[in-house]
């Protein structure tokens, strides 16, 4: 090997080291987390803490949102200060309002013109920061990637929406509409919230990521020790929002909801609402075979049989220990054990 060849080798070698050297790493440089609209709350009847957050950036939900039962709740963005979280958390366990909580962390941060922070507390008081340069930014004509938008927030009683680089105010306000309107439980109204906030413009970047965390103190003399009730996150999405609800449905139990719904009907002898309640649950859940074995219960019901050995056939193929036995001591599928397909799903012949 020549010694010339060699000298551009050992010249590539150290070129290419440079370059990785001067590479940012994760978490380093400008960070992602602006352009985020979030919302934190707290719901006096249940005692759930709760942080919905988007951006147009990976992996917001795991960043953003912070939360510990009984004590308060916390969204740290723009340029996120990821020790916002934890520091708010134990100002607020001594004994601080979360107006205190955010004077005190921006205070001590040098970089707090960049940040945007939203704390609640478990007395529903909240209190929001978002630094001078977060909004300056948003009309800087140097600003090569945040240029336009509106940064601020709209509080109500328990709860917070705030945002920036965002199409307009009415981004929060909506936010803040669909919380307080909503039925459902702290992480569907707080899904309602995001949504509606998508609705009017959202994140003038656009999505990819989104996440919901609802948290609630463990009741007295219980075996539970499942503090973090919904603890859902999508990292990188086309429609976040669309997996995130269907994410937070099978948290929320909405598949087994759907097919004792389902199995109502049947029992009425509504079988073409049966099927398409059994169809939804699916939809939610689609690799949960114990769904796939209602539909065919269903289809069993409904008098439809080559439909019926379908789906029995997908349950059982996944895991035959279980629903092979059921199957054949199934009063539903009587009317099938002397078709020959179901003789060869039950004893593989």
């Amino acid at each position: 090997m020549s010694r010339l060849f060699i000298a551009a080798l050992l010249l590539s070698v150290t070129v290419q080291a440079q370059d990785a050297a001067k590479a940012p790493l994760a978490g380093e440089g400008p960070d992602p987390w602006f352009g985020t609209f979030s919302i934190v709350a707290f719901d006096p009847a249940t005692n759930e803490l709760g942080v919905g957050v988007q951006s147009r950036a990976f992996g917001a939900g795991a960043a953003v949102p912070y939360a510990k039962p009984g004590v308060g709740a916390v969204a740290t963005q723009a340029s996120a200060n990821r020790q916002y979280g934890p520091k708010a958390i134990a100002l607020l366990e001594q004994g601080l309002s979360p107006a205190e909580v955010v004077k005190r962390i921006t205070d001590e941060d040098p970089g707090r013109d960049s940040r945007q922070v939203a704390v609640i507390d478990t007395k529903g008081r909240s209190a929001v920061y978002t630094g001078k340069r977060v909004i300056d930014r948003n009309s800087d004509p140097k600003d090569p990637v945040h240029l336009g938008g509106f940064a601020g927030f709209a509080a109500g009683v328990n709860f917070s929406a705030q945002g920036n680089t965002l199409a307009s105010e009415e981004v929060v306000k909506a936010m803040a509409a669909a919380y307080q309107a909503g039925k459902g439980s702290m992480a569907e109204r707080l899904m309602d919230a995001l949504d509606a906030g998508q609705a009017k413009g959202g994140d003038t970047r656009g999505m990819q990521s989104a996440g919901i965390l609802v948290v609630r103190p463990l009741p007295a003399n219980t075996e539970s020790t499942v503090e973090r009730i919904v603890d859902i996150r999508v990292d990188d999405h086309e429609e976040p929002f669309k997996e995130l609800r269907r994410l937070m449905n099978m948290t929320l139990g909405m598949p087994n909801r759907l097919t004792e719904r389902s199995a109502q009907l049947a029992k009425e002898g509504k079988f073409a609402e049966a099927i398409a309640e059994q169809k939804k649950a699916i939809a939610i859940n689609p690799r949960a075979e114990q769904l796939m074995y209602a539909l065919a219960q269903r289809y069993a019901q409904a008098g439809d049989a080559k439909l019926a050995l379908e789906q029995l056939g997908h349950a059982i193929r996944r895991q035959p220990k279980q629903w092979k036995p059921q199957a054949a001591a199934d009063p539903i599928f009587a009317p099938l054990k002397d078709l020959a397909e179901f003789k060869r799903l039950i004893d593989g012949v």
